[in-house]
């Protein structure tokens, strides 16, 4: 993959039908059960976000986004070699793939997805 493209952002949230009912007026997006407290979007054209429920948001760092790759052990070396951190280990989605998350060198956190082959 010469071009790596985002997939999905990830926003967390302290009231999932407040949210969901904000994001549908504001984008006409319609969130749906996705299980574990998770709500999706997915406009079946590449683009897809997530509402995640949390306890608490801090207001300037919330939304993650999830960046699709090749090869998710070579990116986690690069993202260590190149001064960040990982925040979650490379972790299995069942039927779908696995991800992981980084931080930055300024702390955001980037979700990583591979597709399973």
């Amino acid at each position: 993959m010469s071009n790596p493209l985002i997939s999905h952002i990830e926003i967390p949230s302290t009231d999932l039908t407040r949210s969901s009912e904000f994001f549908k007026k504001v984008f006409n997006w319609e969130f749906k059960p996705f299980g574990n407290g998770y709500l999706l979007f997915n406009n079946h054209q590449g683009i897809m976000a997530g509402l995640r429920k949390v306890e608490s948001v801090v207001k300037g760092d919330s939304t993650v986004f999830h960046v699709t790759i090749d090869n998710l052990e070579q990116i986690l070396e690069k993202a260590i070699s190149a001064g960040g951190h990982i925040k979650t280990g490379k972790t299995t989605i069942p039927a779908m793939g696995w991800y992981a998350v980084i931080f930055d060198l300024d702390g955001n956190s980037i979700g990583l997805y591979q597709k399973s082959s």
